[in-house]
């Protein structure tokens, strides 16, 4: 291959950036990817969309990202398995700190223009019937949050992707990059040699191991996040009469945990959301796929806890995944200093889903020279940590 762009990795953000790029260019445009689509954190994902986050320029990304995401169906014919379902961001009464912090996210997104509301116990008890909300809780409601299938929309993307002239290539493996003169000049592959004018690195966990062989060290860690899943139970009759077992995506910074209820699937999913406790790895490629018999027992407590229901339900499934992090929980998207042509696009924290098309819109503008509107390079600049930071954030709340 002798083209302009070189995408390495097949999860939402490769997906995306190929979709995006594709009808800006004749020229070539090839993604690799090692395994197949959704090999890495993508296709473990519970692809949750939300806009409440704390930081204003990435609520307003996954506003956009929501927005289309919800569209996407019916502007191509292509499903994505999207679910509107709403989301409660919960906060209880004994943290006033979060409290708070609910309050101004979401003052925050009303002024961006984002359907949002302020909600008491009472209204999200109604939001979810049986669940059990304290007196004095404060929360968010997004009645258009909910979420996709995420190998479903890894599939979609792609597709549109190959529409659009982009050839995506499964089964190739990034061994080196090719550099002359202070740029990259391509990739030795699996499959031979690819020439390539740009190339974006956006492999995951498999990121920093592959830019560390050439001497480049980025603030990214691995980590290994848990999830269990249980039945969903009948949560009371619809308006028609029929059962109703949906419920609203839950980010119950209470308890510590998130829950997708998926009745189609019959089975809700349910994770911590703080990762300070997951399991570095060293190696993503030796994820242990087991799942602690302490995370199944703390899922089933504390989704029961919040909604008794669940109690009764049967285990329906665990998982474990990865999550890619970098020190303030906010991702490394741009070039890399140094190398001219070579772009960083890693590090998501647990959250890559919800950005997904705005990031292929913010990058595809970087690749063309063109003004950057869809993101803030600043803030996501990959040089922006001097070292010595602490490691935290919970998905950018």
């Amino acid at each position: 291959m002798h083209g302009r762009i070189l995408i390495v990795g097949g999860g939402i953000m490769g997906v995306s950036i190929a979709q995006k790029c594709a009808p800006r260019t004749r020229e070539s445009l090839v993604l690799i990817e090692k395994k197949h689509l959704g090999a890495g954190s993508s296709g473990r994902s519970g692809a949750i969309l939300r806009a409440h986050y704390r930081d204003a320029v990435v609520a307003r990304m996954a506003h956009e990202s929501l927005r289309e995401y919800s569209s996407f169906a019916a502007r191509t014919g292509l499903p994505l398995g999207f679910q509107r379902t709403g989301v409660i961001t919960l906060a209880g009464p004994k943290q006033p700190e979060w409290c708070q912090r609910v309050r101004e996210n979401v003052a925050m997104m009303q002024g961006l223009g984002i359907r949002v509301e302020l909600v008491d116990a009472a209204r999200m008890r109604a939001l979810v019937p049986g669940s059990v909300i304290a007196e004095g809780s404060v929360g968010s409601w997004e009645p258009d949050g909910g979420f996709v299938d995420p190998n479903q929309t890894l599939a979609s993307f792609a597709q549109q992707a190959t529409e659009l002239g982009a050839e995506l290539r499964m089964g190739v493996e990034l061994l080196e990059l090719c550099m002359e003169n202070g740029r990259v000049s391509g990739a030795r592959t699996s499959a031979g040699e690819l020439v390539a004018e740009q190339i974006v690195v956006v492999a995951g966990p498999w990121t920093r191991a592959l830019l560390a062989r050439h001497g480049l060290d980025f603030p990214l860690k691995v980590v290994r996040p848990e999830n269990h899943y249980l039945g969903v139970p009948e949560m009371g009759l619809d308006p028609s009469g029929a059962a109703r077992g949906a419920h609203p995506v839950l980010i119950d910074l209470e308890l510590g945990s998130y829950a997708r209820c998926d009745p189609a699937n019959a089975r809700t999913r349910i994770g911590r959301i703080d990762y300070d406790d997951d399991h570095e790895i060293l190696d993503p490629d030796a994820l242990d796929e087991h799942v602690s018999p302490e995370l199944v027992r703390w899922g089933r407590a504390a989704l029961s806890g919040r909604i008794p229901a669940y109690a009764s339900r049967a285990d329906a499934g665990s998982l474990a995944a990865w999550y890619t992090l970098t020190p303030d929980a906010q991702a490394l998207i741009g070039p890399v200093p140094g190398i001219a042509g070579l772009f960083i696009v890693s590090g998501f924290s647990g959250h890559g889903f919800k950005l997904g098309p705005a990031v292929g819109e913010g990058v595809a503008q970087m690749l063309f020279g063109e003004k950057v509107t869809a993101l803030d390079p600043a803030f996501f600049a990959p040089d922006r940590f001097q070292g010595g930071e602490g490691w935290g954030g919970r998905f950018g709340l």
